[in-house]
């Protein structure tokens, strides 16, 4: 079976390609985890009433961005979203999200929606959003 010198050293490059394959993945994942230089801040959006400026309470604020992929996800970005709610005082304060594009998402009982893609490059940045009444139908 083995008596060709073709076959026989096609088996012994298998055989040390395998071994490699072996020896690098059997590696401690702390000697090939490269960390990631990825840059955080915290935000504030703050959500009031366009008319009057009064604070709107329980407006539903959604964040959705990209996490950069690492090694240890081979390189695959990684899309978040996170959701809360405004305070009596019509705030809420996310902590350490990525700098970068940032989509935000605003809905209100009684008010227009509100949805923009923003920069995030600065630290503690605050988004003061304006929402409207809806308008009637004419």
């Amino acid at each position: 079976m083995l008596s060709s010198p073709h076959t026989k050293h096609f088996v012994a490059a298998w055989v040390a390609a395998s071994l490699l394959l072996l020896a690098s993945i059997s590696r401690p994942a702390q000697a090939q985890r490269v960390p990631l230089s990825i840059e955080t801040t915290n935000i504030t959006v703050v959500v009031k009433e366009a008319e009057t400026g009064e604070p709107i309470s329980q407006a539903r604020i959604t964040l959705n961005f990209t996490e950069p992929g690492g090694p240890d996800r081979f390189g695959k970005s990684k899309k978040l979203s996170y959701s809360a709610k405004t305070d009596s005082h019509g705030r809420y304060k996310f902590q350490d999200i990525n700098k970068g594009k940032i989509v935000l998402t605003i809905t209100a009982t009684g008010h227009q929606s509100y949805g923009k893609e923003l920069l995030l490059e600065k630290d503690n940045q605050v988004f003061e959003i304006k929402l409207k009444r809806p308008q009637p139908l004419v």
